[in-house]
């Protein structure tokens, strides 16, 4: 991924068009380097522009985002890119029976709508650790010192870099 890599959408019948970069959900999140952040921004931007007809710029009312890991950062790229949460098309879907790999809040499992499109994206296996999820977890749970709060940090802009660097297909088995 470049660092000009955006994401165009539309509101009021297209007489508004928002550019959105990785740059713009970190400023709106609080965050730099945040796994979960660039992970939802490349995954909107890439089934977006699969599912988005070709020469049109997506239309915000049209996007939706079913998960069943609805962590900060991905509630926030599907917030600041579709508006998915304050107009009701942001749904956490119950993880038990998802068959993805684990992380802190559920299991990495979305899916992504444009109109009647979806694009469903489970995450590889191994795209997270044991010492990952054990670090979050306890990050959330108000219970790490300083030195594992690092740590954590640490793992969240590790999976930042991860995430830029690889192809989506990489990331993903994808479903259409």
């Amino acid at each position: 991924m470049t660092n000009a890599e955006e994401i165009r959408v539309t509101e009021n019948g297209g007489k508004t068009i928002t550019v959105i970069t990785l740059n713009d959900c970190e400023t709106y999140h609080g965050l730099k380097r945040c796994g979960g952040l660039a992970l939802c921004f490349r995954m909107m931007k890439y089934a977006l522009d699969r599912l988005v007809p070709e020469g049109e710029v997506a239309q915000r009312k049209l996007i939706t985002l079913k998960t069943a890991f609805p962590g900060p950062g991905i509630t926030d790229s599907a917030e600041l890119i579709g508006r998915c949460v304050t107009r009701n098309r942001f749904m956490a879907l119950p993880s038990e029976d998802i068959c993805a790999p684990e992380c802190i809040f559920g299991k990495l499992y979305f899916e992504i709508g444009y109109g009647n499109k979806v694009m469903k994206l489970t995450a590889v296996d191994g795209i997270v650790s044991s010492d990952f999820l054990a670090a979050g977890r306890k990050f959330y749970t108000g219970t790490a010192n300083e030195k594992e709060t690092e740590t954590w940090i640490d793992f969240k802009g590790r999976l930042y870099d991860a995430v830029l660097s690889s192809n989506v297909e990489n990331l993903f088995k994808i479903e259409y």
